[in-house]
Formats: structure tokens, sequence, C-alpha cells
């Protein structure tokens, strides 16, 4: 019997021709890249994965940034428009800050013309001590002093002259109630 031994050649995809005898060689090499490719192919997954991470992040940040930005603008553009509104207030500031020095300085000369007037109607033993009280006070104290009504001193021993309108008996209880009220409480 005779070996007959058929040899096939096939072409590569460089263009080069190889025998079977390479081919297998190939083919046990390639399986090995085989098993090292599908373990890279999981930490391509995984650097894609935590790549888009990132991407995910990095978009996220510059659509606060930008977000931040207009704010910003936005800010810039109120605190413009309050200067001169400040300006405004300013000037309205300033016509209430005259009258009212107006009305202050008046106030002021009514109350050095009526201290003046009330301290004319003290007598001068008691003027220097009441000038020192503030207007307030130095008002109340003198109309206090002018209104007081003189006293008629009571004598020791003189009775009140208490002269009823119907005779004590001739009363029922809550007329003696209110006599006595009256009259002595």
């Amino acid at each position: 019997m005779q070996d007959i031994v058929y040899y096939s050649f096939t072409i590569t995809k460089y263009g080069g021709q190889m025998s079977e005898d390479q081919i297998a060689a190939t083919e046990t090499a390639s399986e090995g890249t085989a098993q090292e490719a599908t373990t890279d192919s999981a930490d391509v997954g995984a650097l894609i994965a935590e790549s888009k991470k990132y991407r995910k992040r990095s978009q996220d940040a510059e659509a606060r940034l930008a977000k931040l930005e207009s704010q910003l603008a936005k800010a810039e553009e109120a605190k413009l428009k309050e200067k001169e509104e400040y300006k405004t207030l300013y000037e309205q500031n300033e016509a209430k800050i005259e009258s009212l020095t107006k009305k202050a300085d008046k106030w002021a000369k009514y109350q050095e013309a009526k201290t003046a007037a009330l301290l004319e109607g003290v007598p001068e033993d008691e003027r220097e001590a009441l000038s020192k009280l503030d207007f307030e006070t130095l008002e109340y104290v003198t109309n206090k002093i002018n209104s007081v009504k003189p006293n008629i001193p009571e004598v020791v021993g003189n009775p009140r002259n208490v002269v009823p309108e119907k005779e004590y008996k001739d009363m029922n209880y809550e007329e003696r109630k209110e006599y006595h009220r009256k009259n002595f409480g």
C-alpha cells in the first residue's frame, strides 16, 4: 500500500500560503489567544462601563457649570438693575431727609420756646432744678403743679356737715349702704 499524502494549501488573509501543518499549529495558538481574548473582552467591557460613567459625570459637570454661569449672569444683571434703583432710592431718601430735617428743626424750636414758657411759670428757686429735666418730664411736672387744687385744711374737732336726703330710719338697706359709702367710705 502506498501512502498518499495530500497537501492542501490555503491562502491567508495576508496573501501568503500555508500548509496543513502550519494551519494546525496556528489553530492551537489561536485557541490559546481566544481564551485570552475572552478575558480581555470582559476587561474591555468594564473599561467601557467606567468610561461611560466618567463621560456622564463630565457631561453633568458641564451642564451644572453652564447653569451656574447663567445664574451668575442673571445675578449680575439684577445687581446692575438694583444699582439703578439705588440711584432712585437715594434721590427719594434725600428728599425725605430734607423734609424730616425741616420738621426736626421746627420741633426743636417749639421745644425751646415751650420749655422757656413752662420755666417762666415756675418759682425762681425751682427753675434751676426743673431746667435739667427733659421736655416731656418738665411739661408733666409743671402741669401737675398748676392743676393742683388747694386743699381746705381740715380742722381737728370740726365735724362734717352731712345732711341726708331722707332720714336714716326711712331708708332701706340699699339706700343706707349707698349713704355710708358716700359719706364715710
